[in-house]
């Protein structure tokens, strides 16, 4: 998965418009529209902008890669424990 699919299950798994993430993360929507459509190269300040309002998909966003043990999800796996929540 990369960056653009990344930001693409943030937006997904938050309910959140592409517009409405771009005005969360403070970053401007016709930035992130570039970016998400492949106009724009993903600036490593984008990805910081997203992971401060998002810390606990920071290592995810960056690498790929969940530490849960650490905080660090994915929204999938975020998915899946309030799925799990809500059938407890």
């Amino acid at each position: 998965m990369n960056y653009i699919e990344r930001i693409k299950e943030i937006e997904k798994v938050e309910g959140l418009s592409r517009e409405d993430l771009a005005m969360k993360c403070g970053i401007k929507y016709t930035r992130l529209r570039n970016v998400v459509g492949g106009q724009a190269e993903v600036r490593a300040s984008d990805l910081a902008m997203i992971a401060e309002t998002f810390p606990i998909y920071e290592v995810w966003l960056f690498t790929g890669k969940e530490y849960p043990q650490e905080g660090q999800i994915s929204p999938m796996t975020k998915k899946a424990l309030d799925a799990e929540n809500t059938d407890t």
